[in-house]
């Protein structure tokens, strides 16, 4: 069984809730990310700006706005490294949402996985497992 934590790649981009939409638009372009998530003074995720967010705080006017107004404030999905990869995909698929923050046991941030991280082999090869096994008899 294929775990969430495999596929964390890299430290999660991090800002505080009350950063402009402006410096998280710099963020995600400097990092080539497609999110960042929104911690508290203890590390743990109170919010997720995405892509998308920014496209629509663009298009409002709003880029002088704090991230948290732009952004995801409830109900955020995250799971941890120990979760189930089907899992996880199935919640994600569920709530419509295209990252999931990976926390740890104190709910700090560990990372963030796309929907697009689940589209390597290994990825596809622990799925297709889970959705077909046992394998149809020839």
């Amino acid at each position: 069984m294929s775990k969430v934590g495999e596929y964390i790649k890299s430290q999660p981009i991090t800002a505080r809730a009350d950063a402009a939409v402006q410096e998280v638009a710099r963020l995600m372009a400097e990092k080539n990310v497609g999110s960042v998530v929104l911690v508290d003074d203890k590390g743990r995720p109170i919010g997720i700006v995405t892509e998308r967010d920014l496209v629509r705080a663009i298009a409002h006017g709003r880029l002088d706005a704090k991230a948290a107004e732009v952004g995801t404030t409830s109900s955020l999905l995250t799971a941890t490294p120990d979760d189930d990869v089907y899992e996880a995909l199935r919640k994600m698929r569920e709530r419509r949402v295209r990252h999931l923050i990976i926390v740890d046991l104190d709910g700090k941030v560990k990372g963030v996985i796309s929907i697009r991280d689940f589209l390597e082999d290994k990825a596809l090869k622990a799925l297709g497992e889970r959705v077909w096994w046992p394998p149809p008899e020839d």
